[in-house]
Parts: structure tokens; C-alpha cells; sequence
């Protein structure tokens, strides 16, 4: 038999006596997740929205002190947590893709081998492979009348967020369409048909994105627009990573690609998820459905020019205006009265080093042809044995005792004059550590027993291994694991909470609000200021 943390009657009957401003029975959770939305970004520049994000701020519980309580900060382990309420390590989430001894090679996140790709030129993903399930079936579990959709840029943002049992979960093939794979659905809706075929992204080759604000905006919270240490994805002549960008100088198949790099191509997803919220009817019954939103492309705008820059301000401005169109058309269709909002993102980010370094913070970057030199050495010492792959080296299952603890010492000895390296450290000891501070726990939350590497090497704080331009993320450190959580709903007062929340919390919050039970397997717990 099934066990649960608690009982939905117990929740309604807690939910009606302790909060009059949520829904007892909302119509629809509308999931935001922001790809690459640090919490000190946003609330560096939260008093300049006027649009979504301020609406959301003004009737919403605001957790300022929320991290994602996991060390390899990717896409792939924010939107799993955030979906499952579960740490990624004991559920096998090792990274956007991870090395399988078994197999011999690397396997993506949300990779389906038994699946097709069904109307699109990308492949076909799904949450088969996962071992965990998600809010999303909870609610399915608790109604099977109730409906999960997701829509995303990439498709671990869309198949995580949707879970095991969505409807459908839909992802854009970088080649102009948005697909699925027959995991969901023999045939793409004729909605989804029909709104491929007028989308054209080649059409905003005439588009010039410029700046929205003043450019008082931009000096007070931010770096000059010629920041050293940018990528500039659209030189023609010059290194100038500048505002305006326009996609001119791509072909018409080169923008079905590079559309990802500005603001336009999250208002079609925000478009999209619209359309697919009316067609599918959504909202529209006393059922609880899901909507789930993967705005991805601030974490490809982000890399490139990090989150100091006039591009990443100007893009949130913009989104904020993007989030208000959306919300206004939800009154529309389902009317805000029925609706609770949660937002929140994957990871955060580093600044550029060039930035860093000229504030005073020790910042460089990894010389990657001298790191990729090392691990050769390791493989080479091994006879091709131990493979290198995201943050650790993986060992042969045959590898015990004294071989294990040389191929260690090798690993050790031969990173140990690379300044970019903070520490290198066993699975075993990480795994086995009892620390509580957000070092150690951030590690130990990503570690799986048996899947994990066997020694796995963490960057030195403030240093990056992205070379020689632009920034990343995936370290334990609070700029990368510092996001925003905020839970909306028009009846809402704004209320700010500033002790530690992690965002394994999100889920079984949201199974609280709606009344469904939370599997005894969830890591987190339900955020109690929601309900006071």
C-alpha cells in the first residue's frame, strides 16, 4: 500500500480554517519556471516592474531566501526538483546528461530510445527513463479528470515540469516547430499543427531588438553594454556584444536557432502556452489542471552576456511585460479568481570574472586545453579504464579497494596545482559526510550511490570553466543556487519571507493547496506561510 505525508481532508480542513486568500479548489496552477533567474537579479531590479512580475510580487508570498539545495546546478536538476519536490542525487538526476557505465556512453536527462519524434526535427524525449513522479501526477492521481500541459523552449524544462502522466509536453526542435514524442501522443493537436504553420521566426530578421528603458536604468543596476568578457553571437565586423542585435546576419534557417538568443522567442512561448491553455480547455471545469511554462531562453541570453548586462536587464523588462499579457488573458479565460500562480527558476549564475575582477573579487577563468590535458592523462594512466565526463571521473565497476583508492590519489595529484579547482573529493566521502553546511548538504543532495562519479571535482567560488567568453553555473555556491519562489493568486496580500526555503518545497506546497496527498518519498516540505 501507498504511504502518504498526510491526508487531503486534513489539508482542506487546514486550508479552510487558516487562509481565506487561496482557492480551496483552484481551477488551474499556472508553474512558471524562468531558465536561469538568479534571486539576487531579481530582486536587484524588482521595483522597476510595472508589468507580470510586479503583479505577481503584489499579490503573492515572496521567499527571498530560497536556493535550489543541490551542487550541480543545471537545467536538468532545477526543473526536476522543482517538479518532484525530490533531490536530484537519490533519484538518479545526475546532470542535463550524465556517463552510464552500463552503457558505455553519455544519456540525456529526458532521453527516450523506445520513443519517435512526433512533428518536429528534434528527438524524442519523455520522463520514461525517471525514477520519481511529479506534481503533475499527483494531481492525475487524485482526479483523473484533471489535465497537466507543458510547454518549453527545451524539453527538460517541458517534460520535468509536466511529469510522468502529462497530457502533453511540448519543446521547440531549434529548426522552427514545436514537437513532442509519440511517449504523449501519436499526432500533434490540430492547434499545435496549425500554430507551426504560421510560425516564421526568419520574419524577425527585420526586428531590431533595442533598448526599452532609459539608460539611466541600465548604469544603476548594471555593467556598461561593451562589458568585457561578453559573447557577441552576432558579429559582423568587430567584437561588439551591444544592444540593438538584430538577427540579419543569420539565414532564415540560422533564426529558427538563434531566436533562442533574444526576448521575441519567450513571447511566442508565452503566446503558445495561451493557445494551448484555450484549446485544451484549461481551468475550465471544477478540476484542478496544470499548466506548466518553461520561459528558457533567458539561460541562453545569460550566458552569453552575464547578469550584470544591458541585454539580461533589458530582456527582463520585457518579460515582465510578456508575463502581464499572459496573466491579462488568463482572467480572460479562466478568470484570476481561479487561478494560482507559482513562479521560481532552475539556477541562478556567476557574473562574467572580467566584472568581478574589476570590483576586487578573485575571479579567472579554467584554462580548458589544460584541463582537457589532465583528464587525457588520467584516461591514458588507466588504460582508457576511468572516463571523464560533466564534473567527475567515473571508474569500472571492477575497480575496489587499492585500485580505487590509487586511481584517487592519480586524480588528486594531478589537479592539485590547478587554481581553478577548489577541492577533489570521493562519492563516497561526499555521500557518507554529515556536514550541515550548505557546502557539504548541496553535495551530498546531488550524490546517487551508484550512478554518480566516483570522483567528482568542484570549482574554486567566483571561478567558471566557461572559456574564453561569456558565463555558467552548476556550483554549489549561493550566486548559482539563489532563485526566486513567489505564490500568487489575485486574493493575495504581498507578503515577504526572508528565512531559508529550498526549492524542493515547491511541490508539495502546491499538492497542499490543492488538496492532493504528497508521497512519503518527497524531500521537501509544504511552506507554511502560504496558509497564515
Amino acid at each position: 500500500m501507498k504511504s502518504y505525508k498526510w491526508l487531503p481532508l486534513a489539508a482542506f480542513l487546514l486550508l479552510g480554517c487558516s487562509s481565506a486568500d487561496f482557492p480551496e479548489n483552484p481551477r488551474l496552477v499556472v508553474f512558471f519556471v524562468v531558465d536561469q533567474l538568479p534571486g539576487e537579479l531579481m530582486q536587484r531590479i524588482e521595483s522597476e516592474f510595472t508589468g507580470g512580475f510586479k503583479w505577481l510580487l503584489d499579490h503573492g508570498v515572496d521567499f527571498r531566501n530560497a536556493h535550489q539545495e543541490h551542487a550541480n546546478t543545471v537545467t536538468a536538476t532545477g526543473y526536476f526538483v522543482l517538479g518532484s519536490g525530490r533531490y536530484p542525487g537519490s533519484a538518479g538526476v545526475l546532470g542535463n546528461s550524465w556517463y552510464v557505465r552500463e552503457l558505455g556512453r553519455s544519456m540525456n536527462c529526458v532521453e527516450d530510445t523506445i520513443a519517435s519524434p512526433v512533428g518536429g526535427l528534434g528527438k524524442a524525449r519523455s520522463y520514461r527513463q525517471t525514477n520519481a513522479t511529479a506534481i503533475g501526477d499527483w494531481i492525475k492521481e487524485n482526479d483523473i479528470r484533471s489535465k497537466v500541459f507543458s510547454v518549453g523552449g527545451k524539453d527538460r524544462a517541458a517534460v520535468f515540469l509536466g511529469g510522468k502522466n502529462a497530457d502533453l509536453a511540448i519543446y521547440y526542435d531549434y529548426e522552427g516547430s514545436f514537437m513532442t514524442s509519440d511517449y504523449y501522443t501519436k499526432a500533434l493537436p490540430e492547434w499545435l499543427v496549425e500554430y507551426n504553420e504560421q510560425l516564421n521566426f526568419a520574419a524577425y530578421r527585420d526586428s531590431v531588438w533595442s533598448h526599452m528603458a532609459e539608460q539611466e536604468f541600465y548604469a544603476k543596476y548594471g555593467t556598461a553594454d561593451h562589458q568585457e568578457g561578453e559573447v557577441d553571437q552576432f558579429e559582423t565586423d568587430e567584437y561588439s556584444p551591444t544592444l540593438p542585435i538584430s538577427l540579419i546576419s543569420k539565414t532564415i534557417e540560422e533564426a529558427n536557432v538563434y531566436i533562442g538568443n533574444t526576448p521575441w522567442f519567450d513571447k511566442t512561448v508565452l503566446e503558445l502556452a495561451t493557445v494551448m491553455m484555450e484549446k485544451e480547455e484549461l481551468g475550465q471545469d471544477e478540476s484542478t489542471d496544470l499548466l506548466g511554462v518553461g520561459i528558457s531562453m533567458a539561460d541562453w541570453i545569460g550566458h552569453d552576456h552575464g547578469p550584470h548586462s544591458h541585454e539580461v536587464l533589458d530582456y527582463f523588462l520585457r518579460l515582465d511585460k510578456y508575463l502581464m499579457t499572459f496573466i491579462q488573458r488568463i482572467d480572460e479565460l479562466v478568470g484570476l479568481k481561479n487561478t494560482v500562480f507559482v513562479l521560481s527558476a532552475d539556477h541562478g549564475v556567476g557574473p562574467l570574472p572580467e566584472y568581478l575582477r574589476s570590483i576586487g573579487i578573485d575571479s579567472e577563468r579554467m584554462d580548458r586545453n589544460d584541463f582537457k590535458k589532465r583528464v587525457k592523462k588520467i584516461e591514458a594512466w588507466s588504460g582508457n579504464t576511468i572516463k571523464y565526463y560533466g564534473d567527475g571521473f567515473y571508474f569500472p565497476d571492477e575497480y575496489i579497494g587499492k585500485q580505487k583508492a590509487d586511481a584517487f590519489a592519480m586524480i588528486a595529484d594531478t589537479f592539485s596545482d590547478v587554481k581553478a579547482i577548489d577541492t577533489v573529493l570521493t562519492r563516497d566521502e561526499i555521500y557518507a559526510s554529515l556536514g550541515n553546511d550548505s557546502f557539504s548538504r548541496r553535495l551530498r543532495n546531488m550524490i546517487h550511490p551508484e550512478k554518480s562519479p566516483n570522483v567528482i571535482m568542484v570549482l574554486k567560488e567566483y571561478y567558471s570553466e566557461r572559456s574564453p567568453l561569456g558565463v555558467t553555473h552548476g556550483t554549489p555556491y549561493d550566486y548559482d543556487t539563489h532563485v526566486p519562489i513567489i505564490f500568487a493568486h489575485s486574493g493575495m496580500n504581498s507578503k515577504s519571507v526572508e528565512r531559508p526555503v529550498a526549492t524542493v518545497d515547491v511541490a508539495p506546497t502546491i499538492a497542499r493547496l490543492v488538496g492532493v496527498e504528497i508521497p512519503m518519498e518527497v524531500d521537501g516540505n509544504v511552506l507554511e506561510e502560504i496558509f497564515k
